[in-house]
C-alpha cells in the first residue's frame, strides 16, 4: 500500500508542478522575417530575464538584457547595455557594468506567440515574435499520467462533470509531423485512439487531429502546450464535435512520468503495408478434422478509385481443397479488397455477390511483446444492397514472444452468425521481424460444438 501511495503522491506532485506551464514563457524566441537575432526569456516563478541578442550600428554582434516580474502577461522594463572583460583567468566581475540605453515592452499575446516594443539609441519601433523550434520532441514513448478533465454543454446534462484518473498514452511518430496518440486506463479498458499532425513551438507543440474511442465515440481534438522535457509530459487538451452528442465541449489536462519500456518495439504498420503494396502467395499444408491444402494469392496493390475516393485495390483467390471433408470447405473463391490511402481497409467485394464491409477500431502501428488491441469488425452483407447481415467477423489481437529479432503477431477472428450463435473462432498467426518482414506462419479454425478443428501451417 505505501508503495501505490508513493506513486500517487509523485505523480499528483508532478501534475501540480506542471499545471503553471500555460504561463511558462522560457524559450527562445524570434523574428522569421528577421532571421539571425532573438531572445532568449529565461523563466524562473513570475521573474523574467531577457537577452536580446542582435546588433549594433557597426553591424557587430551585440546584445541588451532587461529583467523584472511579470504583470499578467507583459513585461516592462529598461533595455541594459554590459560591457566587462573578456573571459580568462584573470576575469574580474566587479568591471562588468551596465547601462541603461531605452526601454523595452514584451506582451505574451498568448503561449507561443508575442510582441516586442523597444525605444534605445534613438531607435524604435515593435516585432511579432514566436518561439524558435530547432529540434522535434521525443514522441516514441508512453507516460503514466494524470488526465483531469471537464465536460460541459451536452445536450444530455448527467454527462457533464469534472474527472480525474490515472491513465496510459503512448504516442508513436510518423512521417511528416503526423504521429498517433493512444490513451486508455491502466488495466487497457476505455481506449482512444487519434491520428494527429504536430505543429512544433519551440520547446513545446500543439496538435489538431481527430480522434475514435471505444462505444464508437469520435471527435475533433487539440493538443495545446505540450511539453516534453526528460521523463515528463505535460498538455492541454480540447474534444468537441463528438458524435455521441456534437454540443459537448470537453477541456482537460494531462501531466505525468514516461514508463521505462526495455521491450523491443516492431514497425508493424509499415510491414503490413509493404505486404500490401508486394502482395503475396502461400501454400498451406491442412491437418486436424480434415486433411488438404489451402492457398492464397493476394496481387499486389494498385490505386484505383471506389465510391469517389481514390483507394488501393488488392485482388485475392483462395483454393481450399480438403477431400471428404464434413465441414464441406473446398472451394475456390476470389475477392477484391479496398483500402483507403492509410492501407485501412474499406470493403471486400467477394466473387459470390456478398458485400464485406469494415469498421476499424484500431491501426496498430508499433507493437511489443503484450500489445493487445480490438482491430475492427468485418459485417458480412448477404448482397451490396445490405439488406440482411449474415454474419460478422470481430477481430483483435495479441502480440506474442518469438525470438530476440521477431514476434508473432496474433489475430484473434471471432465469427458470429445472424441468429447471434457462434460461428468460429480463428487464430491467424504472423511472424514481424526487426527487419520488417511480415510472413503469415499459421492458421487455426475452431469450430463450435466440437464440429471439429483445422490447423493450417
Amino acid at each position: 500500500m505505501k508503495t501505490i501511495q508513493a506513486l500517487l503522491a509523485c505523480v499528483f506532485f508532478l501534475a501540480s508542478g506542471l499545471s503553471h506551464a500555460a504561463n511558462n514563457y522560457q524559450d527562445w524566441w524570434w523574428n522569421p522575417a528577421q532571421s539571425g537575432m532573438g531572445l532568449n526569456v529565461g523563466q524562473q516563478n513570475d521573474t523574467l530575464f531577457v537577452a536580446w541578442f542582435n546588433y549594433g550600428d557597426d553591424t557587430r554582434a551585440s546584445f541588451l538584457t532587461m529583467g523584472g516580474v511579470l504583470s499578467g502577461n507583459t513585461l516592462t522594463g529598461p533595455l541594459l547595455r554590459n560591457t566587462g572583460p573578456v573571459p580568462g583567468p584573470n576575469y574580474n566581475p566587479a568591471l562588468v557594468k551596465q547601462t541603461a540605453v531605452g526601454t523595452a515592452t514584451i506582451t505574451f499575446n498568448s503561449n507561443t506567440d508575442a510582441t516586442l516594443t523597444y525605444s534605445y539609441d534613438n531607435k524604435g519601433g515593435s516585432m511579432s515574435l514566436q518561439r524558435f523550434s530547432f529540434a522535434n520532441p521525443n514522441l516514441n514513448q508512453t507516460w503514466t499520467v494524470v488526465n483531469t478533465n471537464t465536460t460541459t454543454d451536452c445536450a444530455n446534462p448527467s454527462v457533464n462533470g469534472t474527472l480525474t484518473k490515472l491513465q496510459s498514452i503512448k504516442l508513436q511518430q510518423e512521417a511528416s509531423g503526423k504521429f498517433t496518440a493512444i490513451g486508455n486506463d491502466l488495466d487497457g479498458s476505455n481506449m482512444c485512439i487519434a491520428a494527429m499532425t504536430l505543429q512544433p513551438a519551440g520547446s513545446r507543440a500543439s496538435a489538431v487531429g481527430t480522434m475514435a474511442c471505444e462505444g464508437s465515440v469520435i471527435g475533433n481534438l487539440t493538443f495545446d502546450d505540450l511539453l516534453i522535457q526528460s521523463d515528463y509530459l505535460n498538455f492541454s487538451y480540447t474534444v468537441t464535435d463528438m458524435n455521441k452528442d456534437r454540443s459537448c465541449i470537453q477541456k482537460g489536462k494531462m501531466s505525468g512520468i514516461v514508463n521505462k519500456d526495455t521491450l523491443q518495439t516492431f514497425d508493424y504498420k509499415t510491414a503490413r503495408q509493404n505486404q500490401i503494396l508486394k502482395g503475396f502467395s502461400k501454400t498451406f499444408n491442412v491437418t486436424g478434422d480434415c486433411k488438404g491444402t489451402f492457398s492464397l494469392t493476394e496481387s499486389p496493390a494498385a490505386k484505383t478509385n471506389w465510391n469517389g475516393k481514390s483507394v488501393y485495390a488488392v485482388g485475392t483467390t483462395e483454393i481450399v481443397t480438403l477431400p471428404n471433408c464434413s465441414l464441406g470447405m473446398s472451394d475456390t473463391q476470389t475477392r477484391i479488397t479496398y483500402y483507403d490511402m492509410n492501407f485501412v481497409p474499406l470493403v471486400q467485394i467477394p466473387s459470390k455477390g456478398r458485400y464485406i464491409e469494415y469498421v476499424v477500431n484500431s491501426q496498430p502501428n508499433f507493437i511489443k511483446v503484450g500489445d493487445t488491441g480490438t482491430l475492427g469488425t468485418w459485417y458480412n452483407w448477404d448482397n451490396i444492397s445490405k439488406s440482411h447481415l449474415g454474419a460478422f467477423d470481430v477481430l483483435s489481437y495479441t502480440v506474442e514472444p518469438d525470438t530476440s529479432t521477431s514476434v508473432i503477431f496474433n489475430m484473434l477472428d471471432h465469427s458470429v452468425l445472424d441468429t447471434n450463435q457462434n460461428d468460429s473462432n480463428t487464430q491467424l498467426r504472423y511472424r514481424l521481424t526487426a527487419a520488417g518482414d511480415l510472413d503469415w506462419i499459421s492458421v487455426t479454425i475452431d469450430f463450435p460444438s466440437t464440429k471439429g478443428r483445422l490447423v493450417f501451417q
